[in-house]
């Protein structure tokens, strides 16, 4: 999720917990909101770093505790004693929500680093969602400026963001059973499905599903209803291969009628040469690692040199470009010229 979501939950939770002074308990439930985004400064490092490491070891369950200890016994330093106990509680908490939140996104976490470099991920929310940040940022001013009522309005806040969050949960269940059925029934080859949410509406989402041949994928807009189940939707699916023209663009097409699907089919280009020097190799593995449905979308003659570009199609919006795309630039020999980690439409 963002930051500001992440520092109004941590400090609705800090007015929770018992402690010698509300104001400094907010500090601290914001400080611990966004500790585990320390990690996020690798981006000026190198975008492959960012990706490798982006909600590694800083949002794993051992940091989590590593870091409420290492926060309380600073407040003990700094105030005594008698902070201590509240600021581990309130570390706990804090950073046990902000690696929720994570975890109900579709970016995946690292929730049992340094044992496994697994990314987990529910799948439930967009990374950004206004109308869910609108509520926990309300409930945090009123936490703060309400000193009699305000720790319990917050609370009433932060319950309703969990009663939204359950919401997208449920459509995310029902939008999930529709994959399956529309992008996996009528081909057994298919490997892993998803159903991936969408900005500014827990009703969208993002179907998809890859198989050793191609990929496959459609846009849709849940009914209202679709919460308490889709019945037979989802029969009338026509399937059309990409244009070679778009270059992997997400199709610019609006989110469909679950009744009425268009499933457009990816197919990898033809594979280019292969990386002959270590650092290309550790540079696609990574690329790879990261990815959960990457895709070899172009293989380009330049003077020579060949273009290599994958794409990462968990993050397709319909008519936008898609963040996480690689290029590797390879001499005739197969040795790295250049290589680049970026968005590109």
């Amino acid at each position: 999720m963002d930051p500001l979501t992440h520092v109004a939950t941590g400090v609705i939770c800090s007015q929770l917990v018992p402690a010698p002074s509300r104001w400094w308990a907010a500090l601290a439930g914001a400080i611990f909101a966004v500790l585990p985004d320390v990690d996020y400064f690798f981006i000026f490092w190198d975008r492959l770093a960012f990706i490798r490491y982006h909600r590694g070891f800083t949002h794993s369950l051992v940091a989590l505790v590593l870091f409420a200890l290492l926060g309380a016994l600073a407040g003990r330093l700094l105030g005594g004693p008698r902070w201590f106990k509240p600021l581990f509680v309130i570390g706990l908490v804090v950073l046990a929500s902000h690696l929720f939140l994570d975890l109900a996104t579709s970016y995946g976490t690292q929730l049992l680093n340094p044992l496994s470099r697994q990314r987990f991920s529910l799948d439930w929310i967009f990374i950004i969602d206004p109308y869910f940040t609108a509520i926990l940022l309300a409930g945090a001013i009123i936490a703060l400026a309400m000193p009699r009522w305000g720790s319990r309005l917050g609370a009433c806040c932060l319950g309703a963001a969990s009663l939204y969050l359950l919401t997208c949960a449920l459509y995310h269940h029902q939008a999930l059973n529709l994959a399956q059925r529309v992008l996996r029934a009528s081909h057994p080859e298919i490997q892993t499905v998803a159903a991936l949410p969408q900005p500014f509406s827990c009703r969208r989402w993002h179907l998809i599903a890859s198989g050793p041949q191609d990929i496959r994928q459609t846009f849709v807009q849940l009914p209202y209803k679709a919460i308490f189940g889709l019945g037979d939707r989802g029969k009338a699916v026509q399937t059309v291969a990409a244009p070679p023209d778009q270059a992997c663009l997400s199709p610019a097409t609006p989110y469909q009628d679950p009744g009425h699907l268009t499933v457009q089919t990816w197919t990898p280009a033809s594979a280019g040469r292969a990386p002959s020097t270590p650092e290309a190799r550790r540079i696609l593995a990574g690329f790879l690692e990261f990815s959960r449905f990457p895709l070899l979308c172009r293989v380009q003659d330049q003077a020579g040199d060949q273009l290599l570009e994958w794409r990462d199609l968990r993050f397709a919006i319909p008519g936008r470009s898609i963040p996480f795309v690689l290029q590797l630039r390879l001499d005739p020999q197969g040795r790295l010229r250049h290589w680049l980690i970026g968005s590109r439409g």
